[in-house]
C-alpha cells in the first residue's frame, strides 16, 4: 500500500501542476488558453483523468486502468473539442471564453462516475457483464471516496486558514501569503484529494459503515415518498390536470420525484442479499414506488410533448426528453420486476440498473456530440417553426438564436 499511496501522490502532485499551468495561461492570456481547440480538452483531461487513475489504482489491474484512461481521455477530447466547435463566438481571443462549460463538465462527471463502475465492477470479476454484488460494491465506494476526499480537502484547508490567522495574530503572514498563492494552492489541492481517495481506500471498514448507515436512513424515507407519490396520482384525477401544466415546471418537477424514488428503491434494495428477510413495509413500498413510476414517467411524457407540440423544440426540451428516455427505462424494468416477482426478491431491479447504467452513458455522450446536439436540434426546430409560420417573426427569438443558438 505504500507504493500506491506513493504513487497516488505523485499523480495528484502533477494534476496539481497541471492545473496550475493552464490556470496562469488563463489569466496570462497566453497560449494554449487562447486556442479553445487546445485549452478546452487539455483542461477535461487534467481533471478527470488523474482521478480516474487515482480511483483505479488498487481497484483494477494495471493493463485495464491504462485502457480506460486512455478511451476516456480520448473521448473527453473529441466532447470538448466538439462543445467548442458549435459554442459562439469560437474566434475569441479571450481565454475565458475558451474554457469548457459547465454543462459538459457535469454531465461528464455524471457518465465517467458511471462508467468507472462499470470498469472496475468487471474487470475484479473478469468478466464483461459483472455480479450485481460487484456493481453495489464499487459503486457505493466509489462514491463515498470521492465525498470522503472532498470532506478531507475541505478539512484541509480550514486547518491551514486556521493556522493562518494565528500566525496573523502575533504579526506573522507568512502562512495566509502562502495558501494565497495559486501556485501552491492548485497542487495542495490536488495532493489532498489524493490522500483522501488513498485514506478512504485503505479503510475498508470506513467505507462499509458509513454506506450502511446512509443505506438504512435513505430505505425507511421510501415508505414516506411512496405514499406521498401515490396520494398525488390518487388526488391528480380531482385536482385535474391543468393545474399541472399551468406551472410550466409540471415535467422537471416529476422527473425529479421519479429520480427520488429510484435512489429510495435502491437503497432499500441493496445488493439484493436476503431480500426476502427485509421488513415487509420495505419490501411493500418497493413495489408501491416501482408501480408509481410508470404514471409519473407516462404524465411527464405528456408535459413534456405538449411543449414541443406547442413550440418545438429547445436545448432544456431537449435534455429533458433525454432524462426522460432514463426515467423510463428504470419505470418499464422496476415495473416488470415488481409484476413478475411480487415483492418476493424483485431480481430483475438488478438487469434494469445494469442495462440503464449504459443507456445513461450513451444518452449523455449523445447529448454533447453531433448525435444529438441539444443546440443544433433546437435551432433546426425554432427556424422550421418560424418557417412553417407557426411562430411571427415578430414573436421569434432571434436573441436566444444569435447569443444561445450556437454555430
Amino acid at each position: 500500500m505504500r507504493q500506491i499511496a506513493a504513487v497516488r501522490l505523485a499523480i495528484g502532485l502533477a494534476q496539481g501542476l497541471a492545473l496550475y499551468v493552464l490556470y496562469r495561461a488563463s489569466s496570462a492570456h497566453v497560449w494554449p488558453a487562447t486556442d479553445a481547440f487546445v485549452f478546452a480538452p487539455l483542461v477535461m483531461v487534467a481533471v478527470f483523468v488523474p482521478l480516474i487513475a487515482l480511483q483505479g489504482l488498487g481497484s483494477m489491474r494495471m493493463r485495464t486502468l491504462g485502457l480506460w484512461a486512455g478511451a476516456a481521455a480520448i473521448l473527453l477530447v473529441l466532447l470538448a473539442l466538439y462543445e467548442r466547435s458549435i459554442v459562439w463566438p469560437v474566434d475569441s481571443a479571450k481565454s475565458d471564453a475558451n474554457v469548457p462549460g459547465a454543462a459538459l463538465v457535469f454531465f461528464c462527471a455524471v457518465w465517467l462516475f458511471i462508467a468507472q463502475v462499470l470498469v472496475t465492477a468487471g474487470d475484479h470479476a473478469r468478466r464483461i457483464i459483472a455480479p450485481y454484488a460487484n456493481y453495489f460494491d464499487a459503486a457505493w465506494k466509489l462514491g463515498l471516496q470521492l465525498a470522503l476526499a472532498a470532506l478531507f480537502t475541505g478539512v484541509f484547508w480550514g486547518v491551514l486558514a486556521l493556522g493562518a490567522a494565528l500566525f496573523n495574530l502575533i504579526g506573522l503572514t507568512f502562512l495566509s501569503d502562502l495558501i494565497e498563492n495559486a501556485w501552491f494552492a492548485f497542487p495542495a489541492s490536488a495532493l489532498a484529494v489524493a490522500a483522501g481517495l488513498h485514506l478512504s481506500d485503505v479503510r475498508h471498514n470506513l467505507i462499509t459503515g458509513t454506506r450502511t448507515i446512509v443505506l438504512v436512513l435513505l430505505s425507511w424515507l421510501l415508505p414516506l415518498m411512496a405514499i406521498v407519490t401515490i396520494g398525488f396520482l390518487i388526488a391528480l384525477p380531482f385536482a385535474g390536470l391543468n393545474a399541472l401544466w399551468i406551472t410550466n415546471s409540471a415535467a422537471a418537477l416529476l422527473l425529479s420525484c421519479a429520480a427520488a424514488l429510484v435512489i429510495l428503491i435502491n437503497a432499500a434494495y441493496q445488493d439484493g442479499a436476503d431480500i426476502a428477510a427485509r421488513p415487509r413495509v420495505l419490501r411493500v413500498a418497493m413495489v408501491a414506488a416501482a408501480l408509481a413510476l410508470v404514471p409519473l414517467v407516462l404524465l411527464s411524457c405528456w408535459a413534456i410533448g405538449l411543449r414541443v407540440v406547442q413550440y418545438g423544440w429547445t436545448d432544456t426540451r431537449i435534455i429533458a426528453f433525454a432524462f426522460l428516455i432514463v426515467a423510463a427505462c428504470y419505470a418499464g424494468g422496476y415495473a416488470f420486476a415488481a409484476l413478475w416477482s411480487r415483492a418476493r426478491n424483485l431480481r430483475l431491479l438488478e438487469i434494469t440498473n445494469i442495462a440503464t447504467s449504459f443507456v445513461v452513458i450513451g444518452v449523455l455522450i449523445a447529448l454533447f456530440s453531433p448525435l444529438a446536439s441539444p443546440t443544433r436540434i433546437a435551432v433546426q426546430s425554432q427556424v422550421a417553426q418560424l418557417k412553417a409560420g407557426n411562430i411571427g417573426a415578430d414573436k421569434f427569438d432571434f436573441n436566444w438564436l444569435r447569443y444561445d443558438g450556437g454555430r
